[in-house]
């Protein structure tokens, strides 16, 4: 297991790892979940503390079905790609998958614990029924953006 980071620093701007990652989720999922956001200076959801969006080491990714094509609008596109991060983290840097969609209020992934939780009281803003999801990676890769072409390249090879 390793250590959750969580908010640290505001960052300049969009952190190359984090967006390679989500290009490839985008990818993978055959856009049926796309990128709803990455960096951004702001505080939680009906919070007072900073978001780890400001850090550029967090993504949202929506699974909602737009107009334009994007999304598929199922759930299970989303948790199945929410597993693949998930079977894959330490690879990643993964730190963290907040989904959510589930009732009562939604569940959460980390890296210190290596498993989901149903949250059981209100712990997310947008849960339940929220139609994205929100991971977060390490400080180790934000930056590298050739780190995830090197993992994706192992995982697939090639293909």
């Amino acid at each position: 297991m390793r250590r959750y980071t969580g908010f640290d620093k505001i960052s300049r701007g969009r952190r190359p790892g984090l967006e390679r990652l989500v290009q490839y989720i985008v990818f993978l999922s055959s856009n049926k979940c796309w990128n709803n956001g990455t960096w951004g200076v702001r505080e939680k959801r009906s919070k007072t503390t900073m978001s780890v969006h400001a850090t550029g080491r967090a993504a949202d990714m929506s699974w909602r079905k737009m107009p334009d094509g994007r999304g598929s609008g199922d759930w299970w596109d989303a948790a199945r790609m929410m597993q693949f991060l998930v079977d894959n983290a330490d690879a990643l840097g993964l730190e963290i998958v907040i989904d959510y969609q589930p009732t009562p209020h939604g569940r959460a992934w980390r890296c210190d614990r290596n498993q989901w939780r149903d949250y059981k009281t209100r712990t997310v803003s947008g849960a339940p029924g929220g139609d994205w999801f929100h991971i977060e990676i390490s400080n180790q890769f934000a930056d590298d953006a050739a780190h995830y072409d090197r993992v994706f390249q192992q995982i697939f090879g090639g293909q």
